[in-house]
């Protein structure tokens, strides 16, 4: 068995480093939102398009949807309060699948924002909103393997030979 020592000045410096790097941290909330907003406009705030339907900001927000958590004019969807309404939304949709005896998955949570929590729950999903569901459970996978990358790994290899 070969063993492999480290010089003690380094095993001290990768620790004064390690105490000193940020670990990105793990919020399934934020990476699923963050995916919604990819999704639905690019990550575009005040210049995204409104969408057919009447749609804006950066997460499409429907006029009726905007008003269920804020009195603020519908135009400030396309600003950075449309964060704060996300939250409240995605957290009233988590709310709702819970209820209804489903996981409020990445999965599950972007069919209900794009296509309803009705139809999540009553497993009548249209193609278009299991393609959207799948671009989002995508990005947040994808978040999770640039999070992993990020975090710093020091391990000591005592290698057979």
């Amino acid at each position: 068995m070969k063993t492999t020592w480290v010089p003690l000045f380094l095993a001290c410096a990768s620790a004064a480093q390690a105490a000193t790097v940020p670990v990105p941290s793990a919020d399934p909330t934020a990476d699923v939102l963050y995916a919604i907003r990819m999704v639905e406009s690019g990550n575009r705030y005040a210049d995204c398009p409104t969408g057919r339907h009447g749609e804006q900001g950066p997460y499409q927000f429907r006029r009726e949807v905007w008003h269920q958590y804020t009195h603020a004019p519908f135009s400030a969807a396309r600003t950075s309060l449309a964060d704060e309404i996300a939250r409240r939304h995605y957290a009233w949709l988590a709310q709702c699948l819970r209820r209804g005896g489903q996981t409020p998955t990445p999965w599950a949570a972007a069919a209900a924002w794009n296509g309803g929590v009705a139809a999540v729950l009553r497993n009548r999903i249209t193609a278009g909103t299991r393609n959207y569901a799948t671009r989002v459970t995508n990005l947040v996978e994808s978040q999770a393997q640039v999070r992993a990358a990020l975090t710093p790994r020091f391990r000591i290899d005592l290698a057979n030979n």
